[in-house]
């Protein structure tokens, strides 16, 4: 059994959500600001709504992460090392971090300030841990791909380990999802995904996949069985996912985990009973699996057919009519419950405003057995035969909702002391050991009629409202004293108020250390066009993706622990960084694109130059350049994708049992050609990306036995040497 308790660690989209995940159990909370958060539609906090989380949260014994963990411009360092320094002096608890050179920066100007990988680092490996760890993170948050045992042998590398244990998941590589930028203009790795695997798609002809129009919609992860597993295998952090969900939904699956984590450490056996498993579904399902890291096969990890929530089946339609459809019931149905028919071309939903019994009388509630009629006038119109769906269930809500209003409350114990011609002292003390003491405004005086007995003092000092704290022992002394009970309440206040300024101050910040940093300009390599092609080009070096011991190293490489000997590679993951390298690149798949990641990277022995993200416009990459020569002296050595097709996904496994065609196409006509090599997909944005090179030193071009290539190559290189 693992002696150091793991963090159950929950999601806050809002203060309502941060109050319920404190109410369900949360050792510690995520969250992101107004900006840089990867889930950039939650509602997020101010500045002052933060101060407001913060106190709340360490008042209550309660750890704040803020997630800062998307590529950054050139335009938002300035932004970003603001805020940096704002939940620095604000007392958080550690910060979530994708962008390499915010990373630096943090490590270089705060040191005492915990960083932590965001997943969208993609950390997956052995030596991708090994490198993180040496370069000062407190943890890393590995990929959701990653298998039981590599997490096992993660837990062994002197670091905290962190991984997610429910709710939705990426079918992409964390981080190496380009879909929603390429197709909607909305960057994943800036936190507007669009969520493209949620969509329809079919075969090129535009017939139906066998396995269902949403072939790319995994089923939510649920690794509530697997808790003993994690937990032996020293796991420091479990992570559920979901900043975009009701405060209910937090609650829920928080307080489930904290019952599975505590039976644990109890030494007993959980097991998740009938009424909290349907809870579960109730509140939000896609179907649940345990996914990559317990190895279920695609079968179990997908869910084709519908991509949002499924509810729980309560009932069957027999009859439409008249704007009405009839149903009988195999689970109780409450007015105001959320519905859902299943139907075709789309589900038909409804919400259960009224409902009539047979003799057409209005009813609250209804239930297993009953037919009932309720009104349904969306489309598609039901038909018989079909399944009902509760999505949603009132009950359960307020039921949730009256969890949620008790909170989170701290123990303390309480002494007094009330004698004649002093003021009343009260003491209060937690479990850590810290004690405070109020006194009151006026002194305690004799009594003169009736004195104030000590059962009244105690029921007065006794009574904590609607703060952080239940008084679990208290005791004092009196005699024939009065005080008015007014003063009493006052000094009792006084001392929790105290209380929570004592708790709520968790750091003493050793303070900011001014950004130092040397980087020595390099040897430009005499390679300016960078070719990527599954064949060998007559007259030019050519990168192959990922399927030799040479070349562009695997994107993927789970096993890899030893330290990486790289020669002419372009690398393709952060875990690549933690080997020794001879002329090697960094690749787009890096997701540089600010002048301090440009930095970092090229610091690294052998790194000869660096391939800017491709979201990046011309505009910004000057900006950047333009940092960076003013801060070091010289421009740095980059490449610019110029032409070729993207990888838009990038999958572990496969996503269909077997591929019958290697395309798939959308609702819009964009056909995306599809690659497997046995244990990666690719998949291949639609449209060529095609784009002028202005001024970075070098091109990159991605060939995919394209006709014309002797052309694409000589425009390539005419564009480069135009500039010189």
């Amino acid at each position: 059994m693992n002696t150091k308790k793991v963090e159950l660690l929950a999601p806050a989209g809002n203060m309502d959500a941060l109050k319920a995940a404190a109410a369900g159990g949360a050792d510690a909370i995520y969250l992101g600001l107004r900006s840089f958060s990867a889930r950039a539609f939650a509602g997020n906090f101010s500045h002052e709504e933060f101060q407001e989380a913060i106190r709340y949260c360490h008042i209550r014994n309660i750890r704040i992460y803020v997630t800062i963990n998307t590529m950054l411009f050139e335009t938002e360092i300035e932004n970003a090392k603001k805020e940096v320094d704002f939940l620095y002096n604000n007392d958080c608890d550690g910060i979530l971090v994708q962008d390499l050179g915010l990373f630096h920066y943090i490590r270089t100007c705060y040191p005492d300030f915990d960083v932590h990988c965001s997943t969208q680092m993609h950390i997956h490996n052995l030596a991708g841990v090994d490198y993180m760890r040496d370069h000062g993170a407190k943890r890393v948050v590995l990929a959701r791909e990653t298998p039981i045992e590599i997490i096992r042998e993660a837990c062994k590398r002197n670091i905290e380990i962190e991984v997610f244990v429910y709710g939705a998941i990426c079918i992409s590589y964390s981080g190496q999802c380009l879909m929603s930028a390429a197709t909607k203009n909305r960057s994943a790795n800036r936190g507007m995904c669009a969520q493209c695997c949620r969509l329809k798609y079919v075969n090129e002809d535009g017939s139906h996949f066998k396995e269902g129009d949403y072939i790319l919609s995994p089923k939510d992860l649920n690794l509530i069985d697997e808790i003993p597993a994690l937990l032996d295998a020293g796991v420091s952090s479990l992570k559920i996912e979901g900043r975009m969900k009701r405060p209910e939904y937090v609650w829920l699956v928080t307080s489930v985990f904290r019952a599975a984590v505590d039976a644990y450490y109890a030494g007993k056996k959980f097991v998740l009973s009938e009424e909290k498993k349907r809870d579960l579904l109730l509140m939000f399902n896609r179907g649940f699996s345990h996914g990559h890291p317990f190895h279920d096969d695609v079968t179990a990890r997908m869910s084709q057919h519908r991509p949002n929530h499924q509810g729980v089946r309560i009932g069957t339609v027999l009859q439409y009519r008249n704007g009405r459809v009839q149903v009988k019931l195999e689970a109780p149905l409450y007015q105001h419950d959320g519905l859902r028919i299943l139907n075709q071309p789309s589900d038909t939903g409804l919400t259960a405003v009224r409902i009539y019994d047979n003799r057409d009388n209005l009813v609250s509630s209804a239930r297993a057995g009953d037919v009932v009629w309720l009104d349904c006038h969306s489309k598609p119109v039901p038909k018989k035969g079909q399944p009902l769906q509760k999505t949603s269930d009132t009950r359960l809500i307020s039921a949730i909702d009256e969890e949620i209003e008790k909170g989170r409350k701290v123990l303390l114990t309480m002494e007094y002391h009330a004698a004649a011609g002093a003021p009343l002292a009260v003491t209060v003390t937690d479990a850590e050991g810290r004690q405070v003491t109020a006194l009151s405004s006026m002194e305690v005086q004799v009594a003169k009629n009736a004195p104030l007995s000590k059962e009244k003092i105690e029921a007065s000092l006794n009574k904590c409202g609607d703060t952080a704290y239940v008084i679990s022992d208290i005791h004092g002394e009196s005699g024939n004293i009065f005080l008015p009970v007014k003063e009493i309440n006052e000094t009792r206040r006084k001392a929790l108020e105290l209380m929570d300024d004592a708790r709520a101050k968790r750091h003493e910040r050793a303070g900011f250390v001014p950004y130092h940093f040397e980087l020595k300009e390099q040897v430009r390599p005499e390679t300016r066009l960078l070719i990527e092609s599954d064949a060998s080009i007559p007259g030019y070096a050519v990168f192959t993706k990922g399927y030799g011991p040479e070349h562009v190293r695997p994107i993927v490489d789970e096993n890899y622990s030893q330290v990486i000997q790289g020669e002419k590679e372009i690398l393709s993951s952060y875990c690549d960084l933690a080997g020794q390298h001879d002329q090697c690149v960094i690749g787009m798949s890096f997701n540089i694109a600010n002048s301090y990641a440009m930095a970092y990277v090229l610091s690294h022995p052998g790194i000869i130059g660096v391939i800017v993200s491709s979201e990046m416009n011309n505009a910004q990459i000057r900006q950047s350049m333009d940092a960076f020569k003013e801060r070091y002296g010289f421009e740095p050595c980059l490449y610019r994708l110029v032409y070729g097709k993207r990888d838009a996904m990038l999958i572990k496994d496969s996503f269909m049992k077997r591929y019958d065609k290697r395309i798939m196409k959308d609702i819009h006509g964009n056909v995306y050609p599809i690659d497997y090599n046995g244990s990666v997909t690719r998949i291949l944005e639609p449209d060529l990306y095609r784009s002028d090179n202005p001024y970075c030193y070098g091109s990159y071009v991605i060939l995919h036995g394209e006709e014309g290539v002797e052309r694409i190559l000589e425009e390539a290189n005419e564009e480069l040497f135009e500039r010189i």
